[in-house]
């Protein structure tokens, strides 16, 4: 969505639809919530492992393998909180309603790791690219970006803990306002 101020064409079908790209996205930030923990999990479990120089341990490519998997599950989850909170403000449009204010950190965030392709990698960092052209802007305004992961942020700025909330706190919003449409059935039956 270019630009989620913008006049709405409101139809009860847009409402539906934006109404549905939310439930999707709360959904699936919930789902990739939870496969960042068990990778986070299942990596700090094998590192453990691996430093105790077993024969039973892992081998390096298995670190290797849980560390892309991570990285790639960190991603998709900054990804699907950026879609949520578009969605988000596709809604509240259609209801009439102004958009929450953007959360810039998730949007800029999200637009360096899209444009990682273009960074230039010293050490463990993505460093936005020399040329002077639009491209790698995300990169420069986060002064680089880690590629290394740790801690508990995603990239060190994305909370899962945060972003699960968040989506946690959609997703019962939606099952409210359910139950109370089918109340509003139930009652006009009645009548």
């Amino acid at each position: 969505m270019a630009d989620s101020s913008s006049p709405s064409t409101a139809t009860p079908q847009n409402e539906e639809y934006a109404l549905f790209f939310v439930r999707l996205w709360a959904e699936a930030v919930l789902r990739e919530v939870a496969r960042v923990r068990d990778a986070r999990a299942r990596a700090k479990v094998n590192d453990r492992n691996y430093e105790r120089m077993e024969d039973w341990g892992p081998a390096e490519e298995d670190l290797a393998r849980d560390f892309r998997e991570q990285w790639a599950h960190e991603h998709t989850l900054v990804w699907a909180a950026f879609q949520l909170e578009q969605w988000q403000a596709r809604l509240r449009t259609e209801r009439g309603k102004r958009p929450e204010p953007e959360q810039p950190l998730l949007r800029t965030v999200r637009n360096a790791l899209e444009h990682l392709v273009d960074a230039q990698f010293v050490d463990e960092r993505a460093e936005s690219p020399a040329s002077n052209g639009q491209k790698g802007s995300a990169l420069r305004r986060l002064n680089g970006l880690d590629i290394a992961l740790g801690g508990e942020s995603a990239f060190g700025h994305v909370d899962p803990a945060d972003v699960e909330a968040a989506a946690l706190q959609v997703v019962r919003g939606i099952e409210h306002d359910l139950a109370d449409e089918a109340f509003d059935r139930y009652i006009a039956l009645l009548d």
